[in-house]
C-alpha cells in the first residue's frame, strides 16, 4: 500500500499508466518563466567560467615563464660567482680559468 503523501499519489498515477493532471495556466507560466531565468543564469555562469579558465591559463604561462627566468638568472649568477671567486653562503668557490664551468676535474 502506498503512502497518502503527494509523492505516493504521483507514484499511483505512474503505476496506473495515467498521466498526472495538467497544471493550471498560472503555474505553467510561472514554471516557464523560472525555466527561462535558469537558462539565462546558466549562460552567465558558463561565460564567467570561460573567462576564469582563460585567466587561469594566462597565469600558468606567466608562472612558467617566471620559473624559467629565475632558473636562468640563478645559473648566470652562479657562473659569475664562480668566475670572481666569490663566496657562496660562507664557502669559498674555486675558479679554474681553464674550466668551462663543468664539474669534471682538470684534464690529464
Amino acid at each position: 500500500m502506498l503512502p497518502s503523501t503527494a509523492f505516493g499519489k504521483f507514484l499511483a498515477f505512474l503505476a496506473a499508466g495515467a498521466a498526472p493532471p495538467a497544471l493550471p495556466p498560472s503555474v505553467e507560466a510561472a514554471y516557464k518563466k523560472k525555466c527561462i531565468a535558469l537558462k539565462k543564469r546558466i549562460a552567465e555562469i558558463e561565460e564567467a567560467n570561460d573567462a576564469l579558465r582563460v585567466r587561469k591559463l594566462r597565469h600558468q604561462r606567466f608562472i612558467r615563464k617566471m620559473r624559467l627566468e629565475r632558473a636562468y638568472l640563478l645559473e648566470s649568477l652562479g657562473k659569475l660567482l664562480d668566475k670572481n671567486g666569490a663566496t657562496v653562503e660562507g664557502f669559498q668557490t674555486n675558479y679554474d680559468e681553464y674550466s668551462d664551468g663543468s664539474s669534471e676535474g682538470p684534464p690529464t
